[in-house]
């Protein structure tokens, strides 16, 4: 592996907490990420009443306007992936008794 590979593997295993295991920093750092994902959803509804609003009276958006709405679906896109990831990464922090834990099959 490159180290770019290793600098993106190192990133990818900062931003979903894997080293981390602390009940207080798990959740906080969940409910970041969810409010960050209610504003992108805002934005993309924002972005969505714009493109109707440039269709109906017959304008025609920049180029600009298109890599945006691009980037922000990528950013959603990574957002998605790092919740569902933190969040099935921490399933314990969840759980009243941490020891009941059901095993994977």
């Amino acid at each position: 592996m490159g180290i770019i590979a290793n600098l993106s593997n190192l990133c990818w295993e900062g931003l979903t907490l894997k080293h981390v295991s602390h009940k207080k920093i798990v959740i906080s750092y969940l409910l970041f990420v969810f409010t960050a994902f209610l504003f992108e959803l805002f934005l993309f509804i924002l972005y969505a009443v714009s493109c109707f609003i440039f269709f109906d009276y017959g304008h025609s958006p920049d180029f600009v306007f298109y890599v945006c709405g691009a980037i922000l679906i990528l950013i959603k896109i990574i957002t998605v992936t790092m919740l569902k990831t933190t969040i099935s990464r921490h399933k314990n922090v969840f759980l009243k008794d941490p020891k009941r834990m059901v095993p994977d099959c």
